[in-house]
């Protein structure tokens, strides 16, 4: 079994945290999601993960040459100008091979066992099965029939389907479903199901169970903390901190700062004396000096945070 992991993403809406650190690789307890997304796919039994590079790719690369040994073989896909979720699946094909394979957004956390999906796709002949969710605040943009059938997307189809759902960012997904796709440049996956789905082709969807969320801004990051800290989401328990404060291999935090809440530390962080911390996400190398108090905040990579910072992403 093989794999995509889309990881080229411009990461805009977790701008400014991602001027300095792609969002793949955006961090969930001081744990890349990247890496959190290979170990799941390990515990599937998938074999190769093909892994798409654009935005701050080098980082990607090197995260990837670093990490330590196991799971499955990586195969990076560059993308010198970003292709897009059709564009990439296109150019990472000769990766992919023949055989159906999972489809997976970077910047997800889900407990969903995604290898379900191979079973309708089989079953009903598709050339695609979308996970999907009831979740309005992404606005349940894909229309599916009774039987589940995928009719077409709100905003780019005229439908008045028995209901509205939205796709997760997980999906199995047939080789065959890129020929629907142009054979080069940018190009998104909805392009490629609903042309797919005018020829006739089948797409499915599946509800998925358990917990899914999208971590596309910082604040989306800081709630996943705060819920881990609090009352962790069934099948995350292995990701919940053992105490209000996660310190990360050479993180400081000075016996005089004051944490209130819930804090996490990412490596080479140094709070100091004086320092005020209240329910706050810290990635590596920031410096919170003497006297600076900073609540419901991200604080991006090598940020020296001075004053008061309250709410929102600095960086």
């Amino acid at each position: 079994m093989r794999a995509m992991i889309l990881a080229a993403g411009l990461g805009n809406r977790m701008r400014p945290l991602t001027n300095k650190r792609p969002k793949c690789l955006m961090p969930v307890m001081n744990r890349p999601l990247l890496g959190l997304w290979l170990e799941r796919l390990a515990d599937w039994g998938v074999e190769r993960a093909v892994v798409n590079t654009h935005h701050l790719a080098p980082l990607v690369e090197q995260w990837l040459a670093g990490r330590a040994p196991g799971g499955p073989e990586v195969v990076i896909s560059p993308e010198p100008e970003i292709l897009g979720t059709g564009g990439g699946l296109v150019a990472a094909r000769p990766a992919l091979g023949e055989e159906p394979f999972l489809l997976v957004n970077s910047d997800l956390v889900a407990t969903a066992h995604v290898p379900d999906l191979l079973e309708p796709m089989e079953a009903r002949k598709a050339v695609a099965v979308l996970g999907l969710v009831d979740e309005p605040r992404f606005g349940n943009t894909v229309g599916l029939d009774r039987e589940g059938r995928v009719l077409g997307f709100r905003r780019q189809d005229e439908l008045s389907p028995p209901r509205w759902l939205t796709y997760t960012g997980l999906a199995a997904i047939h080789p065959r479903l890129l020929d629907y796709l142009p054979a080069t440049g940018y190009s998104t996956l909805v392009e490629g199901l609903r042309a797919a789905i005018a020829a006739g082709e089948k797409v499915w969807g599946a509800p998925l169970e358990g917990f899914w969320d999208n971590l596309g801004t910082p604040e989306d990051l800081l709630r996943m903390h705060s819920a881990l800290f609090t009352a962790p989401p069934p099948g995350l328990e292995a990701l919940a901190p053992a105490g209000p404060v996660v310190l990360a291999p050479g993180a400081e935090l000075s016996r005089e700062a004051e944490v209130e809440g819930f804090a996490v530390l990412g490596p080479g962080v140094v709070v100091e004396a004086g320092a005020r911390l209240k329910d706050s996400l810290l990635l590596p190398g920031v410096r919170v000096e003497a006297g600076a108090s900073v609540s419901g905040a991200v604080l991006g990579d090598g940020f020296a945070a001075r004053g008061r910072l309250q709410g929102g992403a600095y960086a």
